[in-house]
This record gives structure tokens, sequence and C-alpha cells, in this order.
């Protein structure tokens, strides 16, 4: 009784095995090296055959006291030494069921047994999905084993693979429970063009490098020298007009009191001749109080005139007043302007390079416009947006890691602030509250760290 071959018939289409055939091909037999329910391996095969060739053969199936011939076509694959082997072509249902059944009965030792093999061929067909032969020999069930074992070990594999995806993913979720894209901010000088009117010049182009104290550009107002022009005419007139008062206050009244204190004088004199004259009975009583009301009337004038001098130097002096304010506002006004023009060309407040340029020679600015945008040689920060369900998960001080796609580069990070009015200013506390989201700011803990503005991070914050 034949055995099964010893070669693994899982790495074959069909499980091969040298049970006794024969193929008679063009008349002469010839004896098998192995088959299968696919094909067959013929030795010393003598008609020579081309690939793919089919030809006409019949299976002869040696019985005892008997045999058995099945007409079939076989389809000529390859030759490897001696033996050439052969598949079926469009082999039928009963013939593979005859076939099946032969290598059955040889592995139960019943090959005597050729009443089942007729009964078999005269059966009616009936599809059925049992293509190969269902027992299997103790070499072949080891076979099996390998593969199992080897199945299994993949799988454990897989299972442990799995499992250190699921630890690693449990970590992740735990110390780095925060992921976001952050924004390089916190480097960028905005330089205003400080004055209104015209671009003249730009000294620098942009992405160069600048010192602290570079010219940067010059802005031109026509209308200042103009402003200038004027405030000095008025300046002019004004300090004639002003030296004009206090000539005038030096000489008002002054001759007029002069002659009224001397008439005051010589009145008096004629008062006191009077005197004498009438206690000496020279003159009368009237001519005395004549004298005397005379004295009394220059004395009440200059009394008035002092008054009137008094009052119109009051307002003079108020007068003069005024034009010093004025003259006082008109040249710290000329001042001004004179310093503007002189502001009007602007240098870099620090070091860094040029990012962005706003407005070209020849544009036309407000005081407040921004002219150029200079990134300044210090560390910067990062900015992210989070909701505020996880704002809650950070505190200040926190660990983050930082990765800046752009340059390939990794840095460390803390938590520095939390908050719009942290980057803001002018963010209300409404605006904080009423905001489902907040800006939370990162430092680096390198000094070193040099970045382009507005770059894009990705930022993982460490809450464990």
């Amino acid at each position: 009784m034949s055995l099964l071959t010893s070669e693994f018939n899982y790495q074959r289409k069909s499980h091969r095995v040298d049970i006794p055939l024969l193929v008679e091909i063009q008349g002469k037999s010839y004896p098998t090296k192995d088959w299968s329910m696919t094909g067959v391996g013929v030795d010393n095969v003598e008609t020579w055959l081309k690939p793919e060739q089919v030809i006409q053969a019949k299976l002869v199936l040696p019985m005892t006291d008997s045999v058995l011939a099945l007409n079939v076509e076989l389809q000529f694959k390859s030759k490897r030494g001696t033996v050439s082997g052969f598949e079926f072509r469009e082999l039928s249902t009963k013939n593979r069921r005859v076939l099946r059944h032969y290598i059955e009965l040889a592995i139960e030792g019943k090959l005597d047994n050729v009443e089942d093999l007729i009964s078999v061929i005269t059966a009616p067909s009936v599809s059925s999905p049992i293509e190969e032969a269902l027992n299997l020999s103790d070499l072949e069930s080891e076979g099996l084993f390998e593969s199992f074992r080897t199945r299994s070990y993949v799988s454990i594999g897989v299972g442990i693979v799995f499992l250190f995806v699921v630890v690693l993913l449990l970590f992740y979720n735990t110390v780095y429970r925060i992921y976001a894209t952050g924004l390089i901010s916190g480097n960028i000088e905005r330089i205003t063009a400080n004055s209104v009117g015209v671009v003249k010049t730009l000294f620098v182009k942009q992405n160069t490098y600048i010192e602290a104290g570079t010219k940067l550009f010059t802005v031109e107002d026509p209308g200042i020298d103009i402003e200038v022009a004027n405030i000095i005419k008025s300046l002019q007139r004004n300090e004639t007009q002003l030296r004009l008062l206090h000539e005038q206050e030096e000489a008002h009244g002054h001759a007029l009191i002069e002659t009224l204190r001397q008439k005051l004088g010589k009145k008096k004199i004629e008062l006191s001749n009077a005197q004498q004259l009438f206690k000496r009975r020279i003159i009368t009583i009237k001519d005395y109080s004549y004298v005397e009301n005379q004295y009394q009337q220059a004395q009440l004038i200059y009394q008035r005139a002092l008054v009137d001098m008094k009052l119109s130097g009051t307002e003079l002096k108020r007068q003069i007043k005024e034009l010093e304010q004025e003259i006082s506002t008109l040249t710290l006004r000329k001042e001004l302007l004179l310093q503007r023009k002189i502001q009007q060309t602007i240098a870099a407040p620090v070091r860094g390079k040029i990012f962005h340029i706003e407005h070209p020679v020849g544009s036309y600015v407000e005081a407040s416009d921004i002219m150029v945008l200079l990134e300044r040689d210090a560390p910067p920060n990062v900015l992210l947006k989070l909701r505020s369900d996880d704002a809650l998960k950070i505190k200040i001080g926190m660990s983050a890691s930082i990765y800046v796609p752009a340059t390939d580069s990794e840095h460390e990070a803390i938590v520095a602030a939390v908050g719009y009015s942290s980057v803001n200013t002018q963010a209300t506390i409404t605006q904080e509250a009423s905001l489902n989201e907040t800006l939370v700011r990162l430092e680096f803990v390198e000094q070193n760290v040099r970045l382009p503005a507005n770059t894009r991070v990705k930022v993982w914050i460490k809450t464990l």
C-alpha cells in the first residue's frame, strides 16, 4: 500500500500522492512520479511537447484483478529532469470524484473494492464543494501543526503590537492630553510713519538684516516748511507790537504827570506866599481863598491824572501779557514742527530682519500708519487657541513640546499666561467670559531660539 508523499501538501493547489497510476499518451503507457486532483507528473515521456500544449490521454487506475481507465485532457506545463508536469484541463466532476475516491480507497487499503468505484462512476453527477482528499497522513498533520503554530506566533505578535499601541495611546492621552497648532509671535516690531506726508526714501529692503539705529525710511511733509514760515512771520509781527507796547508803557502819562506835578508845586508855593501875606494883612481873605482854591484844583487834577495813568497802565500790561503768551505758544509750535521735520527720517529701534515693508516710495501716509514690520533678534513666544474645556486642564508653568516643521526642529517651552489679556491689553473681561475659547501663551525654555514670525508649529502640552 502506497503512502502520501513527504512533500507538504498545503504548499500546492492539491495534495500530491504517489499512489500507482498510469498515463497513456499517444498509445503508450507511462508511470507517474506523483499526482493530485489538479495534475500529474509523468516519468520519461518520449513525445516532444510544447508548453501549454493540450493532448488527449487516459488515466489507468490499477486495482486488484482489474483496471479502470478515464479519458482526460492534459495540458503540458513544464519539465524537470525526467518528470513532465501536466495539468488536468476541464476535468469533469465525475472523474474528479473517481480520483478522490480512488485516493481514499488506497489510503484505507481497499483497492480491491471495485464495486465502490463503479458505483461512483455510475452515480449521478452532483456538485460538491469538496475537491481535495480529506484524510491526511501523520506527516501532513505535522505540517498543518507547524503552519498553525507559525500563524499562532504571528497572531500573538500582532496582539502584542496591538497591546503596545493601546498602552502608547493611553500614555499619550494621559501625558499629552492637549494637542494644538500654535503660532510664533512676540518678535515683530511695528514701526509707524510718525508723521503725515509722502514716503520720500526707503533705505532698506525686505528680508535684510539690520542693526539698531539703521535708517529705514524718510517721510516728507511739504506743509511743515510753509507752516514754519507763517509762524516766523507771526512771531516777528507780535514781537514788534510787544516792543511798541513796552515803549508806550514807559512813555504814557509821564509828561502830563510831570507837568501837573510841577504846576501843583507852583500852586503850593503860591499858597504858602498867600498865607504869609494874609497874616501880614497885605491881601484880603478873598484873594487868599482864590489862591487856596487854585491849589486844591491843581492837586485834584494831579490825583486824577495819577489814577488815569494807573488804569491805562493795567490795560497795557494785559495786552503785553497776552502778546507774550502768544509769542511763547508760537515759539513752542515752531520747535515742535522743526522736531517733526527732523524725525521724518526714521531709524530702526532694535536689531533684526526686515519682515515686511507696507508702503512703497511715493505713497501718502498718516502718522499712525505702519510702514515697516521688523523681526526682532529676540526669543519669540507661541500662541495657541484652546477651547475653554481644554484650558481647564492646563496650569501656569506646565511643560510643552514644540515641533517646528519649517526648520524641522524640536523645542521645550512652558505655559506662561492664559487669556486674551495676556496678548492684548485692550481685551475686556466681557470678551474673556463670553467666548468659548481662549489664548494660551508659551515661552521657550532656551533663550537662543530664533524662529520666523507667524510660523505655524505643533504643540503638545504635558498635563500629567
